[in-house]
């Protein structure tokens, strides 16, 4: 491994940024999908998150839970 000179010789845990995302999305169990959204739905979600500070990830993961996946 290399080793961070800004940090006083620390050994790195990872060999770069993607495998620290990797270990991070497997520590967590999180998976990553890609979405399409028509211009007018992704304006419109931009601003909700603008408004509510939220991140993509957090509303999609309620959206989820609350509309797709609740008991009926």
């Amino acid at each position: 491994m290399a080793i961070r000179s800004n940090t006083g010789g620390r050994k790195r845990i990872h060999e770069n940024n993607a495998a620290r995302v990797r270990a991070h999305r497997e520590k967590h169990k999180l998976h990553a999908f890609t979405v399409e959204l028509p211009d007018e739905l992704y304006k419109g979600l931009e601003e909700y998150l603008k408004f509510r500070d939220e991140s993509k990830s957090a509303v999609v993961a309620r959206l989820i839970k609350n509309q797709l996946l609740r008991k009926r």
